[in-house]
């Protein structure tokens, strides 16, 4: 019989003012590194890997430190039974350069950090001005902490145009996240060399995929094309080619555009500005799968059956001819929705491209048989004026071609991962471990408490996550509890060991779709030619050593790609509604806290806090499981999943702060 987790059932009991809470989990014993987290009120909180809760950093040892920075400390519990931190010294500082404000007195001049939790004033010398001004917004270099030898200093690098919010959160992201914006002359030369055509000799040494009609289907902004797909019928099911830009042919190991890669090893994406991985003669052209020209790729042949399972796959070098460059909306609007002016627009191509909706209705079934996770939250577009403002926020949904290219991704990255786990070659696969105990049980508490009571076996499955969701079908709170499972996922990695894919319910996966953007994607291209024959320095056979280094690094800078992402969609959307204090929004309550909570503003999808002192129409108190704030008298309940309306009272773009107050 299997074991069961079961949810807790819900708190009764007294209502009480929140008290403290105690820590829980172990307690490392010796000295441990923390990173330090800073509140605007001058404590901070240290994030020490391996404890569940965070350290408490009182004022008078924040002396010295700043938001970012990795510290040494021992841990020990405070009269109120929390984790509390006792300061040994900094091992790495977060922060090198900052955004900040020019002011001058008389002779001397500082700038001062507009972000308050770095708590940063910096003396600058006149020569290290730059051009500033007093009132000038700019971005300033740490080049002295400041210690024993005296104040900290600092120059600037660049003067920043506060009223151009989506050119300032771009370059502050640049700066603060250390993402590499230009190119090393060596790496451009390098990859200007192979000209601006395919090589007509290395295309005949190839598989002439030109007679069929592969097509790209982006979004309207992508100018680097990694894939591109073609579908037909075929005795056993379907016949599927995903050709991607053979970018292992141009870029070698040992060069300056493969020390490059690996220095990046992502692009990065914002909303009018990409830092591209690979510089743009090969990432904007040689490599990407324009239409109507000449490309080398490297193919996924593979043969899937009526019910979406992979039959068969073989891989080959290619040279293949894009019939069209299509975009998600266009795709849906001709292949799923049958529009006229859609289909005459796509015109001929239309009924060769039809199989691909009866391949991805295979593959969505195939999917959903195998109980994988399918949480599809929609996503805040930025419409941008030229004056680089905010003019809107709209929250997009994907439609069916997004998910079609989806699913023909995958099932080419696991047929990569199947063949390389066959053949004992060491390579990166993209793994998702199994969530945690803790914080399933987390997990579940939080759903009782939201009235959502779930049961998980102690051995779990995707489908046994799923299943909690599906439960709630269209209800307007699945939305919300996916966030809380998605919350309670490990981040998938790359690494060597093949633990499999938690999350699509996979055994095998490697990342095999996008090696112009991602440059795991370039490792697995070069090992599995490797293993087809193909000699270096084209097909590599990398060692456990460095496929370990490799992922740990790859994984890392995928990290920081995705803090820098965020940090400037948080900005924008703070930016937005810094014009719009005093409006009504419409709110969900993401989070209970011991000063507040936290509520989502739904038409923009950020958090802001709604603190107890912004509850001025009764005295609320906490019940008695934590998960709301209840009104003595009114008995009104602020509670997870409780949909409220709230006004907005501020909002930092630099802190990435929202401050409400209950409509």
């Amino acid at each position: 019989m299997k074991k069961i987790r079961k949810s807790a059932p819900r708190g009764r009991g007294g209502r009480v003012r929140a008290p403290v809470k105690a820590a829980t989990g172990p307690m490392p014993k010796g000295p441990v590194e923390g990173v330090v987290s800073a509140h605007r009120a001058g404590y901070g909180f240290a994030r020490v890997e391996g404890m569940t809760d965070s350290v408490f950093i009182p004022p008078f040892a924040m002396a010295g430190l700043m938001h970012g920075d990795t510290i040494r400390l021992t841990v020990k519990r405070d009269s109120t039974g929390r984790f509390s931190a006792e300061v040994l010294g900094v091992a790495q500082r977060g922060v090198r350069v900052f955004l900040g404000t020019v002011e001058v007195e008389g002779r001397v001049a500082w700038v001062q950090s507009a972000d308050r939790r770095l708590a940063l004033r910096c003396q600058v010398q006149p020569d290290d001005l730059n051009g500033a001004r007093h009132g000038d917004w700019v971005l300033a270099e740490i080049t002295r902490y400041a210690g024993p030898k005296g104040d900290a200093r600092a120059r600037v690098t660049q003067r920043l145009d506060p009223d151009r919010p989506v050119e300032l959160s771009t370059q502050t992201a640049i700066a603060r996240f250390g993402l590499p914006a230009d190119f090393p002359p060596t790496a451009r030369l390098e990859a200007e060399g192979w000209g601006e055509e395919v090589d007509p000799e290395e295309a005949a040494r190839r598989v002439d995929l030109r007679p069929l009609p592969l097509v790209t289907i982006d979004g309207e902004d992508a100018r680097d094309f990694d894939d591109a797909v073609f579908a037909e019928p075929h005795p056993h099911g379907f016949r599927l080619i995903v050709a991607i830009a053979d970018v292992s042919h141009y870029v070698r190991p040992g060069g300056a555009l493969d020390d490059e890669a690996q220095r990046r090893a992502t692009s990065v994406y914002f909303p009018t500005r990409v830092i591209p991985m690979l510089p743009a003669a090969l990432s904007d052209h040689l490599c990407s799968l324009q239409p109507r020209v000449d490309r080398l790729c490297f193919a996924a042949d593979m043969v899937v059956s009526r019910q979406g399972q992979l039959q068969e796959a073989r891989f080959y070098p290619a040279v293949m001819h894009s019939a069209a460059r299509l975009t998600y909306s266009l795709a849906h609007a001709a292949l799923f929705e049958g529009r006229p002016e859609a289909r005459a627009q796509v015109g001929a191509l239309t009924g060769r491209l039809l199989p691909l909706v009866d391949l991805y209705r295979a593959l969505l079934k195939a999917r959903h048989r195998r109980g994988a996770l399918d949480f599809d939250a929609p996503e805040a577009t930025f419409d941008i004026d030229r004056e680089e403002r905010v003019k809107g926020i709209v929250l997009k949904s994907r439609n069916d071609a997004h998910k079609l290219i989806e699913e023909c991704m995958i099932l080419a990255n696991v047929a990569v991962a199947q063949e390389l786990a066959k053949r004992r070659a060491g390579t990166l696969y993209r793994v998702h471990g199994k969530p945690e105990e803790e914080k399933l049980d987390r997990l579940l508490s939080t759903l009782a408490a939201l009235g959502f009571p779930a049961e998980i076996p102690e051995t779990v499955t995707p489908r046994d996550i799923r299943q909690i969701t599906h439960r709630l079908g269209s209800s307007a709170a699945r939305p919300f509890v996916e966030s809380l499972v998605v919350r309670s996922m490990p981040q998938a990695q790359y690494q060597p060991a093949n633990i499999g894919h938690f999350g699509l319910a996979l055994k095998a996966y490697a990342h095999f779709t996008s090696p112009i953007r991602r440059y795991p994607d370039l490792v697995v291209h070069r090992t599995l030619k490797a293993v087809l024959g193909v000699p270096p320095p084209v097909g590599v056979a990398y060692g456990e050593e460095e496929l370990s280094r490799l992922g740990e690094s790859t994984s890392q800078l995928e990290k920081r790609a995705d803090e820098a992402d965020r940090y400037v969609d948080l900005f924008l959307k703070c930016s937005w509604l810094r014009e719009r204090l005093g409006q009504t929004f419409e709110g969900l309550v993401t989070a209970v806290v011991e000063f507040g909570c936290f509520v989502q503003i739904l038409d923009v999808a950020a958090d802001g806090l709604l603190h107890t002192a912004a509850l001025a129409d009764d005295t609320y108190e906490m019940d008695a499981g934590g998960h709301a704030w209840v009104g003595r008298h009114s008995k009104r309940r602020l509670g997870l999943g409780e949909r409220i309306r709230v006004v907005v009272t501020n909002a930092n773009p630099v802190e990435g702060l929202i401050d409400l107050e209950l409509a």
